[in-house]
């Protein structure tokens, strides 16, 4: 079965900012990247900042695109201008700051805004406004304004709005780097929810290790390329490693490493609290 995202072989440099020499040559942000996503997939995009991954995000959605290589989506190439609304509609993204996403004056209006646009019926849009807001928990917001709401609220709202489009794919750049730690956890757990009860290929990308541990797989970024890729317990093995590439280690990896390291037989899928506590009861 084909990637429902192929990325082959890309090279990505932003263009040169206005007022500096031509003559300087632009850094790539990403070089001669391939990653390939299968559809379902939980997958976490970890790196320390300018490493790439928002770049890469952006590919995805064919938002910017690539200087060398291919990024296809489903068999489509986001090169190919007539099939940016199909890629647009398989792949949706939520970014950083949900106030970037959010047009509308009441919840339940922003939700309805991508539908509205593209001319659905509605009652259409109504059926799917209901459900992506009970989706993710803000049905009884519905009448609220955006700016009322929490940081948490604000970007679940720019969440529900992704998901009444119904694409098969979701990206979140940095989602909850703006949150408070609670609201960070809910909204993690909010991501393993959608990807377990509606099947989404989900991509999060961030620069937090805690947030990969519901992951399917992680793939960690270092200066543009792909440097590690497996299931979230094989890449917390070697925190010297993933130290040396510039990620804070979260408290959960350092118990358990120091526990190993005093004897304590724990299994590498030990890599949360909840985990550690089991095997240390059992």
């Amino acid at each position: 079965m084909s990637p429902l995202l192929d990325i082959q072989h890309v090279t990505y440099s932003y263009p040169i900012p206005t007022g500096q020499s031509e003559k300087d040559s632009p850094v790539a942000v990403l070089r001669d990247l391939s990653l390939q996503i299968r559809e379902g997939e939980y997958v976490v995009l970890l790196g320390h900042n300018g490493c790439g991954k928002s770049t890469l995000a952006r590919l995805c959605n064919a938002l910017i695109l690539p200087d060398r290589g291919h990024v296809l989506v489903d068999g489509y190439d986001t090169q190919d201008a007539d099939q940016i609304r199909t890629i647009r509609d398989n792949v949706g993204m939520v970014f950083q700051n949900p106030d970037n996403q959010i047009i509308a004056t009441v919840v339940e209006d922003d939700v309805a805004w991508s539908l509205a646009v593209r001319g659905w019926s509605r009652a259409m849009i109504k059926e799917r406004v209901e459900a992506a807001m009970a989706a993710v928990g803000i049905a009884h917001l519905r009448d609220r304004l955006p700016s009322k709401l929490s940081g948490g609220q604000r970007q679940r709202v720019a969440l529900a709005g992704i998901l009444a489009l119904r694409p098969r794919c979701i990206i979140t750049d940095e989602a909850t780097s703006m949150l408070d730690p609670l609201s960070r956890q809910e909204i993690t757990q909010l991501l393993h929810q959608l990807h377990q009860e509606q099947g989404l290929t989900l991509i999060q990308i961030t620069h937090l290790l805690e947030e990969a541990a519901l992951a399917q797989r992680v793939v960690v970024m270092e200066q543009g390329q792909v440097v590690l890729d497996g299931p979230p317990a094989a890449i917390f093995r070697d925190l010297d490693l993933l130290r040396s590439l510039k990620l804070e280690i979260p408290e959960p990896l350092v118990l358990a490493e120091r526990l190993r390291q005093a004897g304590v037989p724990l299994s590498p899928e030990a890599i949360t609290l909840n985990a550690i506590a089991e095997e240390l009861a059992s």
